[in-house]
This record gives C-alpha cells, sequence and structure tokens, in this order.
C-alpha cells in the first residue's frame, strides 16, 4: 500500500470511529449535559413528584384538627292513614348542620404529623441523592467517552506505525508456509495491534451507547466534547485528612441521615401505637331546622351540644400486637442506624483514599511528562547533531504523547474521585461538576 492510500486510510478510520454527528458550532460542555440531564431525566422528574406528595400528605395530617362541617337535607310526602290520628303532609324537610372537632387521641395524630413531616425530610434527601446519582453517572459517561476515544485513535494509529516498521499488510499464514521467524514476529506483532483496535472499538462503540442512553441524545461528536476543570473553590471544600472526611460523613452523610429518620418514624409509631390504648375526646354541635316533620304538621329547630370521651377497653388486648411489632422495629431501625454508621465510615475512608491515591497518580503523571517533554528535547537535539537516528526521535515523541494521554486520563479519574468524596459528606452540587473558565484545576491538556 502506498504512504498516500494509508494515510486515506487512516483517515477514514478516525473519522469512522470518532465523529458519530456533524460537529456542531457550540461544544458539548458537562455542564451543559448535566442541566439537561437534571430538567429531564425520569428519576429526577419522579423523585420531585414524591417529595410534592410528601407535602400533600402533611396537608391531610394536618387537617384532622379541622373542623369536620356538614349540612344535610331531607325533603319528601309523608301520609298515615288508618291511624289514631289520620294526617297527611303534603310536603316535610329538615336542615341539618352539624360541626364536628377532634380534641384529644392520646398523641396519635400528633404522631402522624411528625411522621409526615419526617416523610418530606426524607424524599428531599432521596432527591438530592438522585440527582448526585446522575451527576456522577453523566461524569463518568462524558469522561468515559473521551478516554475511549483516544484510546482508540492510540490504538489506530499505533497500528499503523506497526504495519510501517514491519512492512506487513497482510497477517494470514498458511501452515508449513516456510516464512523465516523474522517475518512470522513481524505479523504476529501487526495481528496484536490490529486485535487492539478492535477491542478498543468495541470499547468505544459502548461509550457512546452509554453517553446516547443517559443523555437521552441520537448522536454525539467526540470532538465537540471538553475535559472539565474544576473551580479553585470546589476543591477547598474537598477535606484535608481521612479523620475530616469521616467527621463530616457522620454528621452529613445522607443515606445516615435518612437512617436517623428510619429511627424517629419508628419512635413516632410506637407513640401511635401507645396511643391506642388512651382515651380519645370528640366534640359535636348539631342544629335541626324541621317543617311539618315527625308525621305532624308544625315546625320546629333543635339544637345539640355534646363531648364524647371513650376508653377503648379492649385494646388492652386487641392493640398489644401491634404494639409489640412497632417496638420491634423500633429495635431493628437502631440495629439498622449502627450499620449504616459504620458504612458511612468505610464509604468515607475508601473515597479519601481514592481521592488521596488519584491526586498522587496525577501528581507523578505530570512529572512523568515533564521528563517526556525533556527526553524529547534531548533526541531532537542530537538528532541534529547527527548523534541518533529518526527512531530515537519518534519513540521519544510516542513516549511523550503517551504521557500526555496519561496525564489527561488521571486528571479526568481524578476528577470523579472530587464528586465522589463531596458526595459521601453530602455538599456535591450541579454547579461543581466544572468552571468553565479557564482557571480551572486538573485539565492541563485543554485550552
Amino acid at each position: 500500500m502506498s504512504p498516500l492510500l494509508k494515510r486515506i486510510n487512516y483517515f477514514f478510520i478516525i473519522i469512522t470511529f470518532l465523529s458519530a454527528s456533524i460537529i456542531s458550532a457550540k461544544a458539548d460542555r458537562l455542564t451543559t449535559m448535566v442541566e439537561g440531564l437534571l430538567e429531564s431525566h425520569e428519576d429526577i422528574i419522579n423523585s420531585k413528584k414524591e417529595l410534592e406528595e410528601a407535602y400533600r400528605d402533611v396537608t391531610d395530617a394536618l387537617l384532622v384538627y379541622a373542623p369536620d362541617l356538614s349540612v344535610k337535607l331531607e325533603a319528601g310526602q309523608n301520609d298515615k292513614y288508618n291511624a289514631s290520628s289520620n294526617s297527611q303532609i303534603d310536603s316535610f324537610d329538615t336542615y341539618d348542620w352539624t360541626w364536628k372537632q377532634k380534641i384529644m387521641d392520646s398523641g396519635a395524630s400528633l404522631a402522624d404529623v411528625r411522621n409526615k413531616n419526617l416523610a418530606v425530610k426524607k424524599k428531599e434527601l432521596e432527591l438530592i441523592g438522585t440527582r448526585n446519582d446522575l451527576l456522577i453517572e453523566a461524569a463518568d459517561a462524558y469522561l468515559g467517552l473521551i478516554k475511549a476515544s483516544e484510546k482508540l485513535e492510540a490504538s489506530v494509529a499505533a497500528e499503523e506505525n506497526t504495519r510501517q516498521t514491519t512492512g506487513q499488510e497482510e497477517i494470514r499464514v498458511q501452515v508449513g508456509s516456510g516464512l523465516a521467524s523474522d517475518v512470522l514476529k513481524a505479523k504476529r506483532q501487526l495481528a496484536s495491534a490490529q486485535k487492539t483496535v478492535i477491542s478498543d472499538e468495541k470499547s468505544f462503540k459502548s461509550a457512546i451507547y452509554t453517553y446516547e442512553k443517559l443523555f437521552n441524545v441520537n448522536e454525539v461528536s467526540v470532538s465537540n466534547l471538553i475535559k472539565p476543570r474544576l473551580a479553585p473553590a470546589t476543591l477547598s471544600i474537598v477535606p484535608s485528612s481521612m479523620e475530616a472526611t469521616v467527621e463530616m460523613a457522620l454528621s452529613n452523610n445522607r443515606d445516615l441521615q435518612i437512617a436517623k429518620i428510619d429511627v424517629d418514624t419508628a419512635r413516632n409509631d410506637l407513640s401511635s401505637s401507645l396511643a391506642n390504648f388512651g382515651p380519645t375526646i370528640d366534640a359535636e354541635a348539631k342544629y335541626s331546622d324541621k317543617t311539618d316533620a315527625s308525621h305532624t304538621g308544625g315546625n320546629h329547630y333543635e339544637e345539640q351540644i355534646k363531648v364524647t370521651v371513650e376508653f377503648p377497653i379492649s385494646g388492652l388486648y386487641m392493640e398489644m400486637p401491634g404494639y409489640l411489632n412497632d417496638r420491634s422495629a423500633l429495635d431493628r431501625a437502631i440495629n439498622d442506624l449502627a450499620l449504616k454508621e459504620r458504612d458511612t465510615i468505610k464509604a468515607a475512608k475508601d473515597a479519601w483514599v481514592e481521592f488521596a491515591n488519584a491526586r498522587t497518580i496525577l501528581s507523578y503523571s505530570e512529572n512523568e511528562a515533564t521528563i517526556a517533554k525533556e527526553l524529547l528535547s534531548i533526541a531532537q537535539k542530537e538528532r541534529a547533531a547527527d548523534q541518533t537516528d529518526a527512531a530515537a526521535v519518534l519513540a521519544a515523541e510516542e513516549a511523550l504523547e503517551g504521557a500526555l494521554k496519561d496525564l489527561s486520563d488521571d486528571s479526568m479519574s481524578l476528577l470523579t474521585t472530587v464528586y465522589e468524596i463531596l458526595d459521601v459528606i453530602n455538599l456535591l452540587e450541579p454547579d461543581m461538576v466544572e468552571d468553565n473558565s479557564k482557571v480551572g484545576t486538573f485539565n492541563t491538556s485543554s485550552s
């Protein structure tokens, strides 16, 4: 294959796998994609609806103390025959106005109101959890596609370099072909390079499908994606030590807060069960206006006011199983809280270790890239002085390219660890995923 055809082939391979759509005028920044995701994703919509329902449940629980007002009309005709006093009422009507009021139920309604308010707080935390899960998932999909595209581009270039270096165009070999060992080795190297391209192509396509599914788009142009930076203000929130991370997680972690809410809810359920053993007090007032009613002519009205006190004697044994179950549920909730505290401590430690390791690896990558730059400069000078060959310069250029790509990948990996640690301490916000200015940190490769 001629050099011109090789370049054309290389060009079309890159275009095929790295351009899934026409390049738009505006880059698809991570911030932009996250904003759209948080507005339209079904999980966010459902979580918001559940929160709205929880607020309405609070209103419904409070209405138990609202007066129950009603009006009733009875009208008709009443005739009596063959009675001691015959009468014929062409029409009669009765108007009843009734007011009922719950005064006391031994705390059952108050416990229900408290639980409904706790349910609102729980739904608010769950909404934040859904949002943050999507933020991290979006960052993984966004950065994952960039990484996959760069890896595929590098493997395609490596395959082309291997083809040129070995001088091989075909890897097929017949058994007993009698080819020299160096030719067979060259073909094996080319086959290995081609297998890498196929594997990276599969990973790249999978990354595209993940991106399209999450962001609900039909096409994506990798060249439009820009590696995000983190604002210095965001990094300043990250705890400075594992101990600080654990302390903040024990104070703010959402899952731990939800477990505490479950304990409070179980306590209120137990209070509600205890209320079943206590008295209830209700009040009622009724006014009736009757015209030609009660089978006799004439008009009159009635007024009635009463207070009802009820003692549930049978509740001493009928409500006991429910009370014992609620007491057991409280014990289980307390045990779950203890487990969640240990889980939170582990999650905080894991997040800190991942962040610290990613930060250390990034510093090594930065140093490696600096060394690669120096080695390339030395190789170029030696080549100019005829002290080395072109292969050494090419090797130095490839080493620098690999070091810069490692630096880019490690900076993106550090981004996700920052998101994770901020999520563990429940301080992650949508505007923290990226700083659109050029002063952000961790992306030294972007312009």
